[in-house]
């Protein structure tokens, strides 16, 4: 057995990737994150035009693309290529990665690849369309602290240095070839970083600085110390043309020099990297940064100021062009051309901030505030199908810390919470106002709008404001009652608000038809727990409250007496129990297909209509799920696709269901034309719910019949008897409950020969 184990930690794991950015198919994820912090860029030089194909083939897109540079800049979640036109492509989870927490990246030019190490010490080689997983770091037992420090490249080796040592990738055959330890002892010791000469392989750690001869391209293993430089704390190096600098956070040295040929009086040197135009700089100093050149008589200029950089981390040459990766504001581009002259930061799209502010939605609009959260920032965010736009200044002011969001079902505009008011803009108008109810003090939590466009909004010990027909209305609870510390109100169908009381005392529910209050308790209404974490609405009304012990249904006209009901569902041992006992339920969210779309602690669940069938769930170690903690589901209604946000970041899954339709007159056919080597499946939305969908050859003969999953209905190209159609033209025929059909789609199976 042990030998067996031994064999399989050693096999290098390989997987397709392909392009991430457009909406794909059924069961396909996107991932929405804040990219700003970009850590590393590198230009992708060194085999011509197939550069730009290899990379192209790997994001499945620009496999036409002859360029012979891309620059790849590294955030901690994803990898970002960037081509001549400064068009993006996107490589993370979702397409191929197979982790996140990127520590450290590297190009290969003899290969063409690109190394990726994670800070779990997880590693990936992305190479043409595969990606090629080295885990053997990631699953040893034999050191105690593995984190990876830098990545260098000679010829077919990857020198990986950890604390522990020098790990030795073959990247010719994608495996660990060996482990050195840069001392005579072998010894687990710090290494910093490595680089070399023309002669020798130079190690920086924690025991100074160590050499070992290069000998015909071959390593010889032999190290020997570099005594003088043992009490200089040096932990970086850079070289070019044989000529090497070492240096620390204050000082650079020209090796073998141990004299300071630059000392940083106030600041840190980040980086420093030498090449023919010079020895560069970037640096910080609090919350600013700069690039600067190191001049022959130790003096520096400035290259890029502290006025546009915040804490550069890394950067690299293109011609005219410098790229900076700023771990605060993002990607940087300043080009010195005589005649094009120009500075830019380039979006590598997503949010600016993680937003940990309430997500809503509505026909193929996502609203977000930001929130207060960590790494959470001010204003708020958009997405639709031109991508995200984020919102931070309005006429030159900063739109304060926003919290909770809705969208105005009348007149579509954007309504959201912060500490001492409401703010309300008219995105389309590019207006904006600040709103202070009734000059009713905050802080101001939740808000929500009813089916009769009513907006309801939750003020802390306030009780409700109504805004009605453009009149404001206060409604305070009895004194009974006490709304102070409440977050989160939903409105539903009968006109009823449902709150989740604060300190764990149930649910409170005013009715606005009658103007009563009531309260929902374990004692008398048969709540799981009296910690209430969420509440949702589903399609035939019924009220879904999650708590801190599962969930709990409440199907009654009448609340005085109302008693909520607890679904069952059987575990894989065939025992029936309590939905989610003992799981804290932080979100639920419902589709087209009345399904339940649950997020806990451990994960996101789907559930049948009912909630007594577990249909999916998705966790960080089967899905792109960046994180187990899901703080919040918001499903897009037309597309079907859910947005799921998770302690980390954001991400997205192209679901089965979506929204219905009041009458089907079209239909949206994706993808179409279909590939002759397409095997995924086809989706039609835009059907009324639970519509019978035909599927027929021009002369009529019935090739397939389902029903409509909510406004979408889903073929897999095959025959009832599972035998794939033949190349052609199909129609699609849609029947209604009321027995009405009509012609509504074609399907075109291509032959490929187009």
């Amino acid at each position: 057995m042990f030998k067996f184990f031994s064999i399989i930690i050693g096999i290098t794991l390989c997987s397709s990737v392909w392009c991430q950015n457009k909406l794909g198919g059924i069961g396909s994820w996107r991932e929405h994150y804040n990219n700003q912090s970009v850590q590393q860029v590198a230009i992708a030089t060194g085999a011509g035009s197939t550069i730009g194909s290899t990379i192209g083939a790997t994001i499945g897109t620009r496999t036409n693309n002859t360029s012979a540079k891309w620059l790849i800049a590294a955030t901690p979640y994803q990898i970002a290529l960037v081509d001549s036109k400064n068009e993006i492509d996107l490589i993370g989870k979702s397409n191929g990665l197979h982790d996140m927490g990127i520590a450290f990246t590297a190009w290969d030019s003899e290969q063409s690849q690109i190394i990726i190490a994670y800070q779990n010490s997880n590693i990936d080689i992305v190479q043409g369309d595969q990606v090629f997983s080295i885990n053997d770091l990631l699953l040893s037992s034999l050191y105690g602290n593995k984190k990876i420090n830098d990545i260098f490249i000679l010829h077919n080796w990857a020198f990986v240095s950890t604390n522990f040592g020098i790990v030795v990738i073959d990247l010719t055959k994608h495996e660990i070839k060996d482990t050195w330890f840069p001392n005579n002892n072998r010894q687990n010791t710090i290494t910093y970083q490595v680089s070399c000469t023309a002669t020798d392989l130079i190690a920086v750690t924690e025991n100074g600085i160590w050499t070992c001869p290069l000998k015909n391209n071959w390593i010889t293993n032999a190290w020997q110390n570099i005594a003088s430089y043992n009490n200089l704390g040096i932990q970086k190096i850079t070289q070019y043309n044989n000529q090497v600098w070492v240096y620390n956070a204050a000082n650079i040295y020209t090796y073998p020099s141990t004299t300071a040929t630059f000392n940083m009086s106030l600041g840190v040197i980040n980086v420093c990297k030498a090449s023919k135009e010079g020895v560069f700089m970037a640096c910080r100093w609090g919350a600013k940064g700069a690039l600067l050149q190191l001049n022959s008589d130790k003096s520096t200029a400035t290259i890029i100021d502290s006025n546009t950089l915040s804490n550069p981390k890394d950067f690299c040459w293109d011609g005219n062009n410098i790229w900076i990766a700023d771990s605060l504001r993002g990607l940087y581009l300043k080009n010195n051309s005589a005649q094009t002259a120009s500075s830019q930061w380039v979006s590598l799209r997503g949010p600016v901030f993680n937003i940990k502010g309430e997500i809503s939605s509505q026909a193929s609009v996502i609203i977000a505030a930001y929130g207060n959260g960590n790494n959470a920032g001010m204003g708020w965010t958009q997405y639709s199908d031109k991508g995200w736009s984020s919102f931070s200044m309005n006429k030159g002011a900063l739109i304060p810390t926003l919290n909770y969001s809705a969208i105005d079902p009348l007149d579509k505009t954007y309504w959201f919470t912060f500490q001492n008011g409401i703010w309300h803009t008219n995105y389309e108008a590019s207006a904006a106002e600040s709103l202070t109810p009734l000059n009713m003090k905050g802080p101001y939590t939740d808000l929500q709008f009813d089916k009769e466009g009513v907006l309801w909004v939750l003020v802390d010990q306030q009780g409700l404001l109504q805004k009605k027909d453009n009149i404001w209305k206060n409604i305070q609870p009895p004194t009974n009652i006490s709304l102070s510390g409440a977050q989160k109100i939903v409105v539903n169908q009968q006109g009823q608000i449902w709150i989740i009381a604060p300190n764990n005392q149930g649910i409170i529910v005013y009715n606005s038809i009658n103007n009563t209050w009531n309260q929902l308790s374990t004692l008398n209404n048969n709540l799981p727990s009296s910690a209430v974490t969420s509440i949702v609405e589903d399609k035939k009304g019924t009220m879904w409250v999650g708590t801190n012990n599962g969930i709990g249904l409440f199907d009654c006209s009448e609340l005085n007496n109302c008693k909520a009901y607890l679904p069952q569902i059987k575990n894989s041992n065939g025992f029936a129990g309590l939905l989610f006992q003992k799981e804290i339920v932080n979100t639920i969210a419902v589709d087209g297909a009345n399904q339940k779309w649950v997020g806990t602690n451990n994960g996101c669940w789907l559930l049948s209509e009912d909630g007594t069938q577990i249909l999916q769930r998705f966790s960080k170690n089967n899905s792109p799920l960046p994180n187990d903690s899901i703080i919040q589901i918001n499903i897009e209604p037309l597309s079907g696709e859910v947005f799921i946000n998770t302690n980390n970041q954001l991400v997205s899954y192209r679901s089965s269901a979506s929204e219905t339709i009041a009458t089907s007159y079209s239909i949206t056919i994706f993808p179409n034309p279909i590939a002759p080597h397409y095997e995924g499946p086809i989706a039609m939305k835009g059907f009324v719910n639970n519509a019978i969908i035909k599927i027929t050859t021009l002369d009529g003969k019935l090739v397939y019949q389902t029903r409509a999953l909510g406004g979408q209905a889903i073929w897999n190209g095959k025959t009832y008897e599972g035998n794939k159609v033949a190349t052609g033209i199909y129609l699609v025929f849609a029947r209604d409950e009321e027995g009405y059909e009509k012609s509504v789609g074609k399907i075109i199976i291509s032959s490929g020969g187009q």
